[in-house]
């Protein structure tokens, strides 16, 4: 328990530190307020070491993002922050986690993810906005073979700016590593589309957002190629991150894999994506967003 107090202290100072109106909702739950560009009212708890963010769009903030907009913009969300689905209201949210070690970097974390909380609330109003900044851009490995190196799983350098890592979940590739505009991104693919159904990628959408929703550390990701998706997993760190946070973030893509490989690909099967889009009370054929409750 000691240890746990000492995680809560520190996250009670950080959150005292940035954010608003803080207030206790329930032991080691918060209510915030948050500002960077836009005023957030936030959800903070600790939860096994973890401090962890999220933020509902409620009342007049209308969501504009359907599922298949939101898998496509997560990659491009600075900060750790994703967009996830709640399995119960089927509503779109952002959140992220932060693994405690220390007051700076909990500190420093905090402040990085609120940019991916500014883009995030911006991508929920307004679709368009995600072609604004584009897709995060590879840069310079720098010190990543090092870091990797520090880690406690196995990397391999593939290039100067890439490296991969065995992941432990059967079947699973090796974990793409690559230092990005955005910090490291941490991905693995889970299942490529080959055709451009609609049902399809909308299963995927709805599938893997509401199951990274329930995931630590992990957000849920798709890219365009050649006019196909390739969907997967994926977690980002500052371009420093701690050893500890590398190791947590490996850890995350394993249980992920672990956790949804098989059930995408399932849903590569347009009878199937049908079957559970009807199970979700989901639309099989409108790319508009749900509407809000």
């Amino acid at each position: 328990m000691r240890l746990a107090n000492e995680k809560a202290e520190i996250a009670q100072l950080v959150l005292n530190k940035c954010a608003h109106e803080v207030r206790p909702a329930a032991p080691w739950h918060w209510h915030c307020v948050v500002q960077n560009g836009t005023r957030l009212h936030m959800a903070a708890s600790l939860q096994e070491g973890f401090l962890h963010l999220e933020y509902r769009p409620e009342g007049a903030r209308r969501v504009a993002l359907s599922q298949q907009q939101a898998l496509l913009g997560n990659s491009n969300l600075r900060g750790g922050v994703k967009l996830a689905l709640g399995a119960a209201d089927n509503r779109l949210r952002l959140a992220t986690d932060m693994v405690v070690l220390e007051e700076k970097q909990l500190h420093d974390r905090f402040v990085w993810a609120l940019d991916g909380f500014h883009d995030g609330e911006r991508l929920l109003r307004s679709p368009a906005s995600r072609h604004a900044r584009g897709a995060a851009q590879p840069a310079a490995a720098g010190d990543l073979p090092d870091l990797l190196r520090e880690a406690a799983w196995p990397s391999t350098e593939r290039s100067p700016s890439h490296l991969s890592a065995e992941l432990d979940s059967d079947s699973a590739p090796p974990a793409n590593i690559a230092m990005t505009e955005n910090g490291i991104a941490f991905s693995v693919e889970l299942a490529r589309p080959g055709t451009a159904d609609e049902a399809i990628r909308k299963a995927l959408a709805v599938f893997l957002l509401t199951a990274t929703g329930a995931l630590r550390l992990v957000r849920a990701y798709a890219a365009e190629l050649d006019g196909t998706w390739a969907c997967g997993v994926q977690v980002t760190l500052p371009a420093v991150p701690a050893v500890e946070e590398i190791d947590h973030a490996l850890a995350a893509l394993s249980i992920a894999h672990r956790a949804c490989a098989r059930e995408a690909n399932v849903l590569l099967n347009q009878a199937a994506a049908c079957c559970y889009l009807a199970a979700r009370d989901t639309p099989t054929t409108s790319d508009q967003p749900e509407k809000e409750n």
